[in-house]
């Protein structure tokens, strides 16, 4: 009996290690391999969440920014919320920079903006006009991270730090918005009649003749602050009847539809102050 037990007593561990799946033989050290495919194992640890690179995935609508007049930033971000996509469907023109940490950088958003030649033309023309004053943006922040962003453009703004959701600060801009008008009423005329190469010299220079008239003329209400922008006399003017040969006609229905697009155009409004937005809780 002794001798039996001996030999039964690897059976019995195995049993118990394989909680009762393997099979024995009356053989000492002899087992049966267990039936079935393997168990399969599930790992139970998260996959590790990394920053976004860009804003392709920011599908995740945030409440819009709307804290002043003239002001709606539709926001959306994604499921790292390292990414902030906001694009301008309000009606003045915003300046965006980082926030006050600068744990966020700004980036292109070029799916998200406007395709048409005469938008392009009218912010390449206020981004190197360098005429407006920007009230409220500190002095500190680089300069290429200060974006101008009329109605219907977007920016994206990203974390590198999954602790640190994206951020952004902003103001509304009176002279940017009515750079931007100007400009854009402009170019969709301008560009029916040559090319943006060639138009681009005299929108910088209208961008510039609309900051200086509003300067010298702050209360003067928005269809008069156009008028004496696009005057006989004025820089805007000169620089579109000389792309247009010196041919007064030419000039003076161009000058006639701008101003009539102008018209139309929204109400200018005060500078804001910073205001700021997040993807974050």
């Amino acid at each position: 009996m002794a001798v039996g037990s001996r030999a039964l007593l690897p059976c019995v561990l195995l049993l118990a290690l394989a909680g009762g799946a393997a099979g024995c033989s009356a053989t000492e050290g002899t087992a049966v391999e267990p039936s079935g495919p393997p168990p399969i194992i599930l790992s139970r640890t998260p996959a590790a969440v990394k920053p976004a690179t860009n804003c392709s995935q920011s599908t995740e609508a945030l409440p819009p920014a709307a804290d002043t007049d003239g002001v709606v930033l539709t926001a959306s971000t994604d499921p790292s919320r390292t990414s902030l996509l906001l694009k301008n469907t309000g009606s003045m023109t915003v300046v965006v920079v980082p926030d006050a940490s600068f744990s966020s950088r700004l980036l292109a958003a070029p799916f998200a903006n406007p395709k048409d030649a005469a938008s392009r033309a009218a912010l390449i023309a206020i981004n190197n006009s360098g005429a407006a004053e920007l009230h409220g943006v500190p002095s500190y922040v680089p300069k290429t991270q200060v974006i101008r962003l009329p109605p219907q453009w977007a920016i994206c703004a990203l974390s590198d730090n999954v602790k640190e959701p994206a951020s952004v600060r902003y103001v509304q801009n009176q002279a940017s918005s009515a750079q931007y008008f100007v400009v854009k009423a402009l170019a969709d005329q301008l560009l029916l009649r040559t090319s943006m190469a060639r138009s681009r010299a005299t929108l910088v220079r209208c961008a510039r003749t609309t900051t200086t008239m509003l300067k010298a003329n702050p209360d003067l209400p928005d269809i008069e602050l156009y008028v004496a922008i696009l005057g006989p006399r004025s820089a805007c003017t000169a620089g579109y009847k000389a792309l247009l040969r010196g041919d007064q006609r030419a000039a003076g229905q161009l000058g006639a539809s701008v101003l009539t697009q102008l018209g139309g155009a929204p109400r200018l409004l005060p500078d804001s102050p910073l205001l700021g937005v997040t993807a974050g809780p």
